[in-house]
């Protein structure tokens, strides 16, 4: 009976070996799997990021662009307000002279 478990051991000993060593490769090439699908992931992440900054800048150079052009036809229009109420007040001191000279 011993010799026998033994030869029955013996027998199934290298199955068994082999069964496990499929067994460690599969799980090597899941785990392999899974670094590179986490690696693909993250690249999209990064890039997905890159792309989420690049629109950011770009949107932030069109409202600084547009600011600043705010700030120039506000000045231009302060500007062009200021001479025409100068050249009304200036107007008005001419009538008021003329007609305080017609009043003597």
């Amino acid at each position: 009976m011993k010799y026998l478990l033994v030869l029955v051991l013996l027998a199934v000993m290298p199955a068994l070996a082999d069964w496990r060593w499929e067994g460690r490769e599969q799980a090597r090439e899941a785990v392999a799997e899974a670094r590179r699908a986490r690696a693909e992931a993250m690249r999209d992440v990064a890039e997905a990021r890159r792309e989420v900054r690049r629109e950011m800048d770009s949107a932030h150079r069109e409202w600084r662009t547009e600011m600043r052009q705010a700030q120039m036809d506000t000045a231009r229009e302060l500007r062009q307000a200021r001479l025409e109420l100068a050249r009304e007040m200036r107007q008005v001191g001419e009538e008021l002279r003329r007609s305080l000279r017609d009043w003597r």
